[in-house]
């Protein structure tokens, strides 16, 4: 019952964060609920697929749903809209029992990716929890779309990506100017073409995730640069292992001190 009455709590804040959010894209103009893939692309934006089977999905990375579905049932940032007593809010509320008790959420979500984002094929309500309760990622079998390659800097940095996934096997890696990977291997200390290991994964992902919080307090996802291409730059000063060894507030101020240079990778001429 104690677990129960939790998870009651807990969906009436995720709910009133759903309903802050889409009355907030409402007075923006914004679509206020989720992102729907099957109307995003059309065929001639695609050359085929790729099975990539059981992987970790970045929580932050999921944006939307594969189709339409239930859509209305959730805002823009995956927290619920329908009423805590209904049907979605007591399964919303079991799935949250789950997390909070010993076994957690172990069922694998059906998604695709595009273009480095996630779109839920099943699942949607164990991504709303675990978006709620800010876990890092999600085990996931996922399907990548590859878009039609044409001669612009996204699709070119996307292509680059495909290319190092099987190296780095690392979705938080997403880049926006060419030939980044090269140079976070080199900076890694590592050959352009060194596989990781499970260990230099974990442990890079570990530390990425601590200097990526650091770079959101900052409001770097205003910024047209990610925290990956954040995560270079800094790399030109600091070395890799600093990430670990400073504390929270030396790490922010490190990330500071080259802001300038962050932000100067939105620009038309990036110094």
């Amino acid at each position: 019952m104690e677990h129960q009455s939790e998870s009651i709590n807990h969906y009436q804040q995720a709910l009133k964060a759903g309903r802050k959010a889409h009355r907030q894209n409402v007075q923006q103009g914004n679509y206020p609920f989720l992102q729907v893939l099957d109307e995003i692309l059309t065929d001639n934006m695609t050359a085929g697929e790729v099975h990539l089977g059981l992987i970790e999905v970045p929580i932050d990375k999921i944006v939307g749903t594969k189709s339409r579905g239930r859509t209305n049932a959730f805002a823009s940032n995956f927290m619920p809209l329908l009423p805590a007593d209904s049907e979605f809010g007591h399964k919303w509320c079991q799935l949250c029992d789950a997390h909070l008790g010993d076994e957690g959420i172990r069922d694998p979500i059906s998604c695709y990716e595009y273009l480095g984002r996630f779109y839920v094929q099943e699942g949607n309500k164990r991504v709303s929890v675990l978006k709620y309760f800010e876990a890092a990622t999600i085990p996931g079998y996922v399907i990548r779309i590859l878009p039609v390659y044409t001669p612009t800097t996204e699709i070119q940095c996307y292509y680059e990506f495909v290319h190092y996934y099987p190296l780095t096997k690392l979705y938080q890696l997403l880049f926006t100017q060419p030939g980044s990977f090269p140079k976070l291997q080199a900076a890694l200390g590592y050959e352009t073409d060194h596989v990781w290991t499970n260990d230099e994964r974990r442990h890079f992902a570990s530390a990425f995730y601590r200097f990526e919080n650091a770079f959101r307090k900052l409001e770097g996802e205003t910024l047209a640069a990610t925290s990956a291409d954040a995560l270079l730059v800094w790399l030109r000063v600091f070395p890799f292992s600093r990430i670990c060894e400073m504390s929270a507030s030396e790490l922010t101020r490190s990330i500071q001190s080259v802001w300038q240079d962050i932000k100067s990778l939105g620009s038309a001429d990036p110094i």
